[in-house]
This record gives C-alpha cells, structure tokens and sequence, in this order.
C-alpha cells in the first residue's frame, strides 16, 4: 500500500508541474468570472432594474463536471499513458518494484486526484465570486455537498479515457478518441432517452440522485450499478491489455 502511495504522489506530482492543467484551470475560472460580468451588465443595462441574484455556485457545476473535467481527466491519462507510451518512458515506472496493476492503479488514481483539485479550485472561485456579488451564502453547505458528489463520476471517466489509451497508438487519436465517445455518449443522453440513461456518462452531475432527489431506493441503486459495473467493466479490459503488451 505504502509504494502505491508514493507512486501515486510521483505521477500527481508529474501532472501538477504540466503547466497546460493551471492554465485550463484559470480559464474555466474565467468562464465564472465572465458569467457574473453577465448578471452585471443586464443590471447595468436595465438601469437596475434588472437584478439577477442567483446561485452561480451551483449554475457553474454543469460547465464543471460535463466539459471542464471531462478535458482535464482525458489529457491526464493521455499523458500518462499514450504519450509515455509513444515516448518511451513508460518503462522507467515499470522497472520500479511494483506490479503493473499497481502502476496502472496510481497512474489512475493521480488522473482521478487531479480531477477532484480542479473541481475544489472551480467551488473556491466560485464561492469567492458569490460572496464578492452579494449571493446567498446560506445554500453553501448543500452546494458544497454536491460539488463533493460529482467527484464520484470521475472514475468512470477516468476508466473510459484509460481503455481508449490502451487501444490507441497514439497521444492525438486517444484524446480524439476520448471526446469523441464522450460526445456520443452524452448525445445518447440528451437525445436518446430511455437509451443514454443506461450509460455512465450520463451521471456526470451525481448530485442529482441525492439531493432533492424524488426517485425511488430501488431506481437510485441501479444507478449506482450502472456506474460502477461500467468502471469495473474498463478497468479490467484495461488491465488485461496493459498486462500483455511489452513496453
């Protein structure tokens, strides 16, 4: 357990230094800068007369969890799968004195890390921007909690990203990949229905299931099936490819 750890320390430490993750991360903070700007200019605008007061909060978290993360989590494990792959650097992990499941394991567990940091950073922005506008701030506690939920999906985009890097040959096609089946599945989603709401990546805003959630005991566990068998489904095809191939 102790060198799972510390393997997973090292492979976050190598995405944090990836100065592209800060930047894409201070854009989508600009995205909620520029959101606020919105309400202001309205109000300006309509003399005033126009207020919006708004949870900008919990507006946000859509923009967070279905395109911030998404991107994040992809380039993660791009980087630390199809791009050490093709660069040949994958093998200086492989000779440490861990198992392949575990490298596989950490390498994974840094991409899902990153992705759960970048959500507090966006709540942090947020909430600085909601209190700056004068916002309610009596909704932070039930925001927070569904900020916190939404970590949970991140796995099985985390799982999804790192079966196409096994199957990919190269950085570009995996994070082609990666988008592209995330965009077919979310369009399954929106326009498809009962069909899109059997697959995980239609659970990306997980709050939904828990906080005022009016659905029954019995729909919400087969929901949780659904995410869960998906994420054991991928990581184990992607641990029967990444075990056979000589890197």
């Amino acid at each position: 357990m102790r060198s799972l750890i510390l393997n997973t320390k090292n492979e976050l430490k190598k995405l944090i230094m990836k100065k592209k993750y800060i930047i894409i991360t201070l854009i989508g903070a600009l995205v909620c800068i520029l959101r606020l700007g919105g309400n202001v200019l309205i109000a300006k605008v309509s003399g005033g007369e126009i207020i919006i007061k708004s949870n900008l909060i919990m507006e946000m978290l859509g923009f967070i969890t279905d395109i911030l993360i998404p991107l994040i989590v992809f380039m993660g494990v791009t980087d630390l799968f199809a791009s050490e792959i093709q660069e040949d650097t994958l093998k200086a992990s492989l000779l440490r004195p861990l198992t392949r499941f575990k490298v596989m394991t950490s390498k994974s567990l840094a991409v899902f890390i990153l992705g759960c940091l970048v959500i507090l950073a966006m709540f942090a922005v947020c909430l600085v921007i909601q209190i700056i506008s004068g916002g309610n701030l009596n909704i932070i506690p039930a925001t927070f909690a569904a900020y916190a939920i939404d970590m949970i999906p991140v796995i099985s985009l985390v799982a999804m990203a790192l079966f196409i890097n096994m199957i990919a040959k190269s950085p570009t096609l995996a994070m082609l990949l990666c988008i592209a089946v995330y965009i077919f599945f979310k369009y399954l989603n929106f326009y498809i229905s009962p069909v899109g709401q059997i697959v995980f990546t239609a659970y990306s805003q997980w709050h939904r299931l828990w906080i005022g959630s009016i659905l029954p005991l019995s729909a919400i566990i087969s929901k949780i099936g659904i995410l869960l068998g998906s994420v054991l489904i991928l990581y184990i095809l992607s641990y029967m490819l990444f075990d056979k191939n000589d890197y």
